[in-house]
């Protein structure tokens, strides 16, 4: 049996936890590329106890960034897709998928306040039928060319399961056939 302080220490994955940050530092899979189709909707995520919102740009481009807008903390997810970004609905606040606000409506043309404001980004790619995620500091670790994620989308199954457990609970479940 493992003492409370050691369970935490292999289960915890939030940001600055020492598991949060060992699983950061690996591509991680947050969404299939049914569930972001072009033209989509933005798609909310939760993942490593940070609740995200993915959205595919006006040229295609996937973006992950903080689900909270940084104004008034709105949820981008009910967002508009326009103007080469996610826009919030609340007061208008445009970010690209690099995380920069691009537009703020009402802000004089000479006092450009929206160049200032930067909100949390992370680098995705799509491979595989599944959209990739890198939580980590620095550049990325290049995503594995695996076989599965070579093969054409005819030969092979892409299947999203949601488990209300920490990773290693669904881990542990696995592996574990009694």
């Amino acid at each position: 049996m493992l003492s409370k302080a050691k369970n935490d220490l292999i289960t915890q994955t939030g940001p600055g936890t020492p598991c949060g940050k060992f699983l950061r530092s690996y591509w991680q899979p947050v969404a299939t590329s049914q569930e972001m189709p072009i033209g989509g909707d933005p798609l909310p995520v939760r993942i490593m106890s940070e609740d995200l919102v993915l959205f595919r740009d006006d040229k295609d481009q996937l973006g992950l960034i903080g689900r909270a807008c940084p104004h008034r903390a709105t949820d981008l997810s009910y967002g508009r897709v326009e103007d080469g970004g996610l826009r919030c609905l609340y007061h208008g606040w445009l970010f690209d998928r690099h995380g920069n606000c691009l537009d703020q409506p009402a802000e004089p043309e000479d006092k450009k306040f929206c160049h200032k404001v930067r909100h949390k980004a992370y680098r995705v790619q799509e491979k595989g039928g599944a959209i990739w995620a890198y939580m980590g500091e620095g550049e990325p670790p290049i995503l594995p060319d695996y076989e599965f994620l070579r093969q054409d989308e005819n030969h092979r199954m892409v299947t999203k399961y949601y488990l209300e457990c920490n990773w290693l609970q669904a881990i542990e479940g696995n592996i574990d056939p009694a």
